[in-house]
């Protein structure tokens, strides 16, 4: 990683371009107690911990959100920098890509693939490197964004591969949200500027819209790499080959039953590390990254204990490395994917404390190409690994007093390439006081290996590796949510986990090319905690530290990037001038049995 030539970045940023109308809710006087009945999950979304409607202090996962008023509070401008903020997550980067760790666990170059991305909803990994992107490459603007769902622990009994360490659900504004048009500016320094937009409205009757896009370019600063300090690499100088441009759009639609959402996002940027083996310094070395979906989902209510919920979705995704060499052809690196797929599922509440969610998903992955050549035109790979995947899943919550529930739920996924597996999942979640919840959980979780890690051949490099296996991962955890009055909240995770057949490169030694493989065992144990706290009517104070051991279970040495010790605090105050939304028009859906008493069905699975 490079150290800038400038002493620190100071950004400067210019708002009010234009305020049509006077947006933005006084979410700064939300009680902490507001907080924690807050149903995390969107209206027309799956909810992230058990894809369906829940308030927080009853959703069986530990979870954290960060609300949109802590984006405005802290001035946050990408995933990754409201990511790090979060108790037991930490980030890095390599000038190309933001690589979270979870709990102890951060791979570098995995592109995140032990965790899932969704927005509101929608599974936004790509389907080769099933990477979930945190950084700029994200394109998505966050004053669009109602709030970030961080839900840690296996998630696979519901989503499937790839929901190893945790499930973030970004949650997007609707109308209501919005109500009206903002456009803003913004310029600081290394060359940064960027526009921004905001409008929600109901057009017609009956049809609600909102949309979101924003524009940023930044050139960058100069950077020096120790390692390349010599008189044919500029001195260990990157000049000028830091800049950044990135573009995205996010809409969605609501008209009685029906939504639909769609987002695109593009993102270019200069490669200034010399990355595999490329010319140092060589502003012909970027990356582009173009990602796109659109979904359009049905969610009727069948009666007063029966709800459904049908959609069908397109994903779209781009990706070119260019490669400079000295004394060979330039590189190129091109990605193509295109899938499609569609989910089914049923909410039944048998009796007024009990709740069965029943769900079916198909998936079929069109085109997976994969090609590297050079300028010269020699293709060294072209490759194509179409795939298709069904999916069936079942939960089933049961309360048998009032501040007791148990939830037991189990999924079963079946790939064309004979990657099955089932993920089970247990939860018990007791309030012994009106204030206070313990959760006592347990889950399971896989990873199939990529199409990258498992089918990709590259002569001279990378072999493929015909008996890599998926790895698995289990996890026990205890958490005890407390509520101190109205104004203080607080948590505290102890757990342990144990991730089996980890899939990583290594190196023949019979013939000195890479190979993935399952070299290892992992096994950790952490604890975490977390308190929330309000200084009167605009000081908030957050405050977070986690203790983590991550070892290899075989030689009992700690993994690389793996912090033991991570401490969090944020501090503000402020005094808003913004008026407050008058209340939303749709009604929030009750909490997941709250009570023994007869209720109506959410109006969202």
């Amino acid at each position: 990683m490079g150290r800038g030539t400038f002493p620190g970045r100071i950004g400067t940023t210019l708002w009010a371009l234009v305020w049509l109308t006077g947006i933005g809710a006084d979410a700064d006087a939300q009680s902490l107690e507001e907080l924690l009945n807050t149903p995390i999950s969107a209206p027309s979304s799956s909810e992230a911990a058990s894809k369906y409607r829940q308030a927080l202090g009853e959703a069986p996962a530990s979870v954290t959100i960060l609300t949109s008023a802590d984006i405005a509070r802290y001035g946050w401008r990408t995933l990754d920098e409201a990511l790090q903020t979060v108790r037991g997550v930490y980030v890095s980067n390599d000038r190309a890509y933001s690589y979270l760790g979870v709990r102890g666990h951060g791979r570098m170059t995995n592109y995140n693939n032990r965790v899932l991305l969704l927005i509101s909803g929608h599974i936004n990994n790509d389907d080769f490197y099933n990477g979930a992107e945190v950084g700029p490459t994200q394109g998505l603007n966050l004053d669009a964004i109602e709030r970030i769902e961080i839900v840690r622990g296996p998630g696979s009994a519901l989503y499937g591969a790839g929901a190893v360490f945790a499930v973030i659900d970004i949650v997007t504004k609707d109308a209501d949200s919005i109500d009206g048009l903002r456009v803003s500016g913004e310029t600081g320094s290394f060359g940064r500027k960027g526009i921004s937009g905001l409008y929600g409205g109901s057009p017609v009757d009956g049809v609600e819209v909102a949309l979101s896009g924003l524009w940023s370019d930044i050139d960058g600063q100069d950077l020096y790499y120790e390692e390349y300090d010599g008189p044919s690499t500029n001195a260990g100088i990157a000049g000028g080959v830091d800049w950044d441009r990135a573009r995205g759009v996010h809409g969605s639609l609501h008209a009685g039953d029906f939504s639909a959402q769609g987002m695109f996002s593009s993102r270019k940027t200069a490669r200034p590390t010399g990355a595999f083996l490329a010319a140092f310094n060589d502003p012909a070395a970027t990356t582009l990254d173009d990602r796109g979906f659109f979904e359009l989902r049905y969610e009727p209510r069948l009666s007063a204990r029966a709800g459904a919920m049908a959609r069908g979705y397109f994903d779209y995704f781009h990706h070119q490395t260019v490669l400079p060499y000295d004394a060979i052809p330039d590189g190129f690196v091109e990605n193509d994917s295109f899938w499609g797929g569609t989910e089914a599922q049923f909410l039944w509440d048998p009796r007024e404390y009990n709740r069965l969610v029943v769900g079916f998903e198909t998936q079929r992955h069109f085109t997976i190409d994969f090609d590297v050549f050079d300028e010269a035109g020699t293709t060294y790979v072209d490759g194509a690994f179409p795939f298709t995947l069904l999916s069936a899943y079942a939960q089933n919550t049961y309360q048998p007093l009032d501040n007791l529930s148990l939830t037991l739920g189990v999924r079963g996924d079946s790939y064309s390439t004979d990657d099955d597996s089932v993920s089970p999942r247990a939860a018990v979640i007791y309030k012994p006081a009106a204030s206070s919840t313990v959760k006592l959980l347990y889950g399971e979780a896989f990873r199939v290996s990529t199409r990258f890690e498992r089918l990709l051949d590259v002569p001279g490099f990378l072999k493929v590796n015909p008996t890599l296996r998926p790895e698995s991962m289990r996890t026990a955890e205890a958490v005890w949510e407390q509520r101190i009055g109205s104004d203080v909240l607080g948590s505290v995770s102890v757990y342990r986990y144990r991730i089996r057949d980890l899939i990583d490169a290594t190196v023949d030694p019979a013939d000195g090319l890479a190979i993935f493989g399952n070299p290892s065992e992992v096994r950790a144990a952490g604890i975490e905690g977390e308190l929330r706290a309000k200084l009167g009517d605009q000081g908030r104070v957050y405050a977070s530290y986690a203790y983590q051991t991550t070892e290899d279970a075989d030689s009992g040495l700690r993994l690389t990037n793996s912090p033991t010790h991570r401490l969090r605090v944020r501090v503000s105050s402020s005094r808003s001038s913004r008026r407050s939304l008058p209340p939303p028009r749709r009604s929030p859906n009750p909490s997941v049995l709250p009570s023994r008493e007869p209720k109506p069905m959410p109006s969202s699975c």
